[in-house]
């Protein structure tokens, strides 16, 4: 299990930097040992591929967090409303 205080530590970094619009959804969650996982739900995933949206999600983590906080990350995800009404 992580520790709670670093999950809240990447929630906040994530919540009151580039993801902070109200209709922005952040869940950070447990993964595997003491791993962290990541689940961003935003509009400005709109039309951006896979690879631009885990450089928004990186680049947020990577200047905002210690290197032995970031990486606890084991898995993150970004994904438009859009793409989940069409799953």
């Amino acid at each position: 299990m992580a520790d709670d205080g670093l999950k809240q530590k990447v929630r906040d970094v994530l919540k009151n930097g580039y993801f902070s619009d109200p209709d922005d959804l952040v869940d950070v969650s447990d993964g595997p040992d003491d791993s962290i996982h990541v689940v961003i739900v935003s509009r400005k995933f709109d039309g951006r591929r896979m690879s631009e949206k885990n450089d928004l999600i990186w680049s947020e983590l990577t200047h905002n967090l210690h290197p032995d906080e970031w990486g606890r990350v084991s898995l993150s995800i970004g994904t438009s409303p859009e793409e989940i009404k069409a799953t």
